[in-house]
């Protein structure tokens, strides 16, 4: 069964990949599907956490004028990934997540600004 799940943060703007004194936010709201049965298993949840890594990922894409192309916000992509796994809130995943790249123990501070 795939289920839905909410996010929401911001993201900095980054104009040209510099980040100037006065950081500009962007609002960035994400909406994660996964296969809730997936989470039954450890195989199932990896498979998952991929999967959330890759709309997260998706989520917090910006233009750079440096690297000519697509950059993702990592600070981002930590805070998406942060989100979900503590809205779903499964154990298997949970697991998964401990070992992630994007794994962080606590949300960055732009999370705070999403909550006013």
């Amino acid at each position: 069964m795939k289920k839905r799940i909410s996010s929401l943060l911001f993201a900095m703007s980054l104009f040209g990949g510099v980040a100037h004194a006065e950081t500009d936010y962007s609002k960035v709201q994400a909406t994660f599907t996964f296969d809730q049965e997936a989470l039954q298993t450890e195989a199932g949840a990896a498979e998952v956490l991929a999967n959330l890594e890759v709309q997260a990922e998706r989520a917090c894409r910006k233009v750079s004028l440096v690297t000519i192309g697509l950059t993702v916000d990592e600070v981002c992509a930590e805070d998406l990934m942060y989100q979900a796994v503590n809205s779903i809130g499964h154990r298997n995943l949970a697991s998964q997540y401990a070992a992630s790249t994007y794994y962080t123990p606590a949300p960055s501070a732009r999370i705070q600004l999403a909550a006013r």
